[in-house]
């Protein structure tokens, strides 16, 4: 299994011992060691799960790093977290994804479990109703404006975010998109924030501190 380590809060080092590992394409910085680089695509659910990703925009170019040595990651001064599955589940936007270790299982999930309401929801935030997953053991380093911030979900505390700031979720969670229509909405009055991801379950949320 690759080793990630957090350089600073922008740059995040994979060290190799002959692994693989999957990063956003044009995101390597520095590398030593014999190390190959070759293109490659986000998951490995073949041709139905390219289709999909196809059809909802969770496509993402990748390439591949293969050898002996360190190689370091960044994207365009955003900050990096990495956060380690141990058998568990990942759910993160595409375009919030920097590196991931590649014995991880990727694959798309669909967010809407709410008919009607959330394909509306979904429309309307400019948010995708599907989402890219990771399962297994190892590392993913997700991008975010700013420090990324997990709140912790529990079955008597669910957690409401703006999909906007919504970066990943782990954990047993359910999420749905759920709308707050009133009086100021259609007056103007309201602050933006008419449509929400409700997660519930056991789990965390991962937002940013900045709406994209």
């Amino acid at each position: 299994m690759s080793q990630f380590t957090s350089v600073n809060e922008k740059v995040v080092s994979v060290t190799l011992g002959g692994e693989e590992v999957y990063a956003r394409q044009g995101s390597m910085i520095a590398y030593t060691g014999d190390v190959s680089f070759a293109r490659s695509f986000l998951g490995n659910g073949g041709v139905q799960n390219m289709a999909m990703r196809a059809a909802t925009n969770e496509g993402i170019a990748l390439m591949t790093a293969r050898g002996k040595g360190e190689v370091f990651y960044a994207h365009r001064g955003r900050h990096v977290k990495v956060i380690t599955l141990r058998g568990d589940m990942l759910c993160v936007e595409s375009d919030s994804i920097l590196a991931f270790d590649a014995q991880l299982r990727a694959g798309t999930m669909f967010l809407g479990g709410q008919g009607l309401k959330s394909l509306v929801g979904g429309v309307a935030t400019g948010q995708g109703l599907f989402t890219s997953t990771f399962e297994g053991n190892g590392d993913v380093a997700i991008l975010s404006d700013g420090d990324a911030i997990g709140l912790e979900v529990s079955p008597a505390r669910p957690i409401f975010v703006d999909p906007q700031a919504y970066l990943c979720h782990s954990g047993q969670l359910t999420s749905s998109i759920v709308s707050d229509v009133n009086w100021k909405t259609l007056i103007g009055q309201a602050s933006g924030e008419s449509y929400q991801m409700k997660l519930s379950g056991t789990g965390t949320v991962y937002i940013q501190a900045s709406e994209r």
